[in-house]
């Protein structure tokens, strides 16, 4: 078992490798808060002496406490595309548009050409739909579920 002094190096270096294979990755593994937590864990144990187990549960729990706070985060940041649009996103007909075809949205108070992209369901003049893109002064739109 190594002696009491060696013990912060050893979670040092722990924080050290994960942050080494953290960033060599191209994508976000998570990886970030278990060295987060082996760093913690290393200057708490250079503190005060912890038994090995008391030191491995402070960095699960903040390797999993951070990974939660993350993803509730991202989950606000980057809402689904299920969930519902941004009120910029949404555009009023006004004039009908057939299954794939073009017509005139009002969107921030100014009329727009635009052309559905969805090539089944024909939109009627007065009903929403979102705004997915736009290439030069035209709109792609979808319409919105009907509720």
């Amino acid at each position: 078992m190594p002696s009491p002094t060696w013990i912060p190096m050893i979670w040092l270096a722990v924080a050290g490798l994960l942050l080494a294979i953290e960033l060599a990755q191209p994508s976000f593994d998570g990886l970030m808060f278990a060295a987060l937590g082996a760093l913690v864990v290393s200057i708490l144990t250079a503190i005060t002496p912890m038994p090995l187990i008391l030191q491995m549960i402070f960095c699960l729990l903040i390797t999993v406490l951070g990974t939660l706070w993350l993803t509730r985060w991202s989950a606000r940041r980057n809402p689904s595309p299920d969930g519902l649009r941004q009120r910029e996103d949404i555009a009023e007909v006004l004039t009908p548009i057939k299954a794939g075809g073009d017509g005139r949205v009002r969107w921030h108070g100014q009329s727009w050409a635009a052309s559905s992209i969805d090539l089944e369901t024909p939109i009627n003049a007065g009903d929403q739909v979102v705004v997915m893109g736009r290439e030069g002064t035209q709109l792609q739109v979808l319409p919105l579920p009907r509720r």
